[in-house]
């Protein structure tokens, strides 16, 4: 394992977790919806991107943390909708079905 990378992640991961907290806090749910993507692309990249070189002289977890990024990616991409009503970001039902109502304020979400 890569100690280098394994010591600057944590503090790249809280980086980010308070980064993207700070860009979307107090945002109108259309600035949500159109950057929500992009963001969790981003994110997904970089932490899955350090993990994955972590991983490299060991083939087993590199091919099973490279599996793991593609399905996390899968999800914010395709199945995770933002409620146009109240901001909410909502997480699928399971790994094929997304929600078709927030849980918060049971408007429908649209594609």
């Amino acid at each position: 394992m890569n100690e280098t990378l394994f010591l600057i992640y944590f503090p790249i991961w809280t980086a980010l977790v308070i980064g993207t907290w700070l860009f979307f806090r107090g945002r109108d749910p259309a600035f949500k919806k159109r950057w929500y993507r992009r963001v969790s692309v981003f994110n997904i990249t970089l932490i899955g991107g350090m993990i994955v070189l972590m991983t490299i002289p060991m083939s087993l977890p590199f091919a099973m943390f490279g599996a793991a990024i593609v399905v996390f990616m899968w999800i914010p991409l395709f199945r995770t909708r933002v409620c146009l009503e109240c901001g909410k970001v909502c997480q699928p039902e399971n790994l094929i079905t997304p929600q078709k109502f927030c849980s918060k304020c049971g408007a429908g979400l649209d594609a």
